[in-house]
């Protein structure tokens, strides 16, 4: 009898977020809950929805899932991802060494090595893409394995990241018969021998 009074149950999980809608800042940061957290440098300046829950935040633009960070609950912090910066780093390497997002990211072993490097800022921001592709314990345990004496470059970790691909050797179980072919006729042909 109680069936034909109870409501259907909702189509969509109810969402328990505290939802904001800020602008992305001039530092390609946005704002919530007194503390800054960096989204991808292409959304810079348009207005991004913000989707605070109890552990984690996400950040979305039109939708779409931008970035997802762990919420921070005090005050006046900034959470900086470089992979949101490298794209700029790339076009403006000369801000690489000065910029807070990589100063914070990375560790000093790094950012050492990537001072002493023959290329300079352009070379540093190649050296941060290889971090961000295969992971910066990867790439340090490769300048660790090089001789102390030589100054690892972005190649020669390219080189140690690109392995050899094994090429299979085909063994053949009988010799093949080759026929000799007389070549003088074709001298001949052309005058070459009378």
């Amino acid at each position: 009898m109680e069936k034909e009074y109870l409501n259907a149950i909702p189509k969509f999980r109810f969402d328990t977020s505290k939802t904001a809608h800020p602008k992305v800042d001039d530092f390609s940061t946005v704002c919530y809950d007194k503390n800054n957290y960096s989204v991808p440098t292409r959304y810079l300046r348009k207005e991004v929805t913000v989707k605070g829950y109890a552990d984690d935040l996400c950040v979305l633009y039109e939708g779409s899932l931008i970035a997802t960070y762990q919420r921070s609950y005090g005050s006046g912090n900034t959470q900086y991802r470089l992979e949101h910066y490298i794209d700029l780093l790339e076009r403006k390497s000369r801000a690489v060494f000065n910029a807070k997002p990589v100063r914070d990211s990375i560790t000093k072993e790094l950012l050492d090595w990537g001072k002493i490097l023959p290329g300079g800022n352009k070379e540093m921001v190649k050296l941060l893409r290889l971090c961000l592709d295969y992971g910066e314990d990867k790439i340090l345990s490769i300048k660790r394995s090089i001789q102390p004496h030589i100054i690892p470059t972005v190649d020669m970790v390219m080189s140690y990241l690109n392995e050899p691909v094994e090429i299979p050797v085909i063994c053949l179980n009988q010799d093949i018969e080759i026929l000799e072919t007389d070549l003088t006729k074709y001298d001949r042909k052309f005058g070459m021998v009378k």
